[in-house]
Parts: structure tokens; C-alpha cells; sequence
């Protein structure tokens, strides 16, 4: 029997408290169902168990999981610095899912020369970096790229709430703008994870 593919849910906790953890128990509900037809209960977060260490501060609960959950991680999160993207092509690269396979994104992230991650074009149109979604403001509005390769579960949300506006964005687009805004489970806009437009290298 072939080994199951394996998915990966990243969850954050504040101070002991899971943040928005409903779209993360939606995302993993709509990817057992129709990859394995099984399927984790409501509860989920409910019953997990946060380790006492891990109840201060911002931390990472890493969730592995096939048709069942298979390991469940927690660890003390530190944010990145990140102040320069390359624009790389990866026209061919499938992240419909948080697949726990990340070397197609990693192949891509090996092409960002001196700067500290890659914004991948599929088709002349903006996606995502390596680790996250993306939010272009022009000094008044947010918005997001319909183009994503994974739909992120903030940028689900950020979405549901008027916050961000999903709209086409091409390469040639991207000057129209200030500032892009990385976007995670972990990385809220609040979180001013920013990058200035002219520091995205070409």
C-alpha cells in the first residue's frame, strides 16, 4: 500500500488561546473529505491540549495530518525579517492544498539571490511567496491577488471581514502600489509585516 499524502495545518496561539482556529478545522474538514472521504471532529480545538510551556506568548501549533492527525507540534514562533522579494516564475507549481511537501515551493526560494524570499508569477500575475499570502496598499486600500496558489485561512478571513479587496494583479501592476504585506496563520495585517514595492527585484 503507497504511503498517504500528508498535509500540513499551522494554527496560532496567543497566551494559550488557538486564534481563529475555525478556518483552520474548515480547511482540514474540506481536505479530508475529499481526499481521504474521512473527516476530524468539531471539537478538535476544543480537546487539544496546550502544553504549559506554551501557554505565553505567540506560538506555533504545527498540525501533520493524512486522514487522520498524525503528530501535532508546538513551538515558540519568532517572526522573520523580511525586507526584499525576487520576482520568480513558477508557472508550474500546484499549492492548492498545504501540502506538507514543500520542495516545489523551496526549488523557487533557491532563486531569490540576495534578497530574503521570492513573490511568485504564474502567468504574469502576482501569487504568493514562499511561506505566505500577499497584500498590495496603495496608502488607502487592501488588496489581495485572485491568483494565489493556496487560499489562505487570514486571507479567508481578512476577506470575509471587507478588510482586504480580491482583485487581478499583474507584474505590471505591482507600481501602482506602496507597500505588500506578507499574510499567514501566523502573520496578521496588524502584525505590519511589510515590504516596500521598490524592494521587489525584478
Amino acid at each position: 500500500m503507497s504511503e498517504q499524502q500528508q498535509f500540513l495545518e499551522t494554527v496560532k496561539v496567543v497566551d494559550g488561546v488557538f486564534v481563529h482556529p475555525e478556518y483552520n478545522l474548515q480547511r482540514m474538514k474540506q481536505t479530508m473529505k475529499e481526499v481521504f472521504h474521512s473527516s476530524v471532529g468539531n471539537t478538535l480545538f476544543q480537546e487539544m491540549i496546550i502544553p504549559q510551556e506554551m501557554k505565553h506568548g505567540v506560538v506555533k501549533c504545527r498540525i501533520l495530518y493524512s486522514s487522520s492527525i498524525e503528530e501535532v507540534e508546538f513551538q515558540q514562533y519568532a517572526y522573520r525579517k523580511v525586507s526584499s522579494l525576487k520576482l520568480v516564475n513558477g508557472t508550474d507549481i500546484d499549492y492548492s492544498r498545504k501540502y506538507a511537501d514543500r520542495s516545489p515551493l523551496m526549488r523557487l526560494l533557491q532563486e531569490k539571490g540576495s534578497c530574503d524570499d521570492v513573490l511568485i508569477v504564474q502567468k504574469g500575475h502576482i501569487t504568493d511567496t514562499s511561506y505566505s499570502n500577499v497584500v498590495l496598499s496603495d496608502g488607502s486600500d487592501y488588496y489581495t491577488p485572485n491568483t494565489f496558489l493556496l487560499n489562505g485561512t487570514c486571507r479567508q478571513r481578512l476577506i470575509a471581514e471587507g478588510k482586504v479587496i480580491p482583485i487581478d494583479i499583474s507584474v505590471s501592476d505591482l507600481s501602482s502600489f506602496e507597500n505588500l504585506h506578507l499574510i499567514n496563520a501566523m502573520l496578521d495585517l496588524e502584525d505590519e509585516m511589510i515590504i516596500r514595492v521598490r524592494n521587489i527585484l525584478r
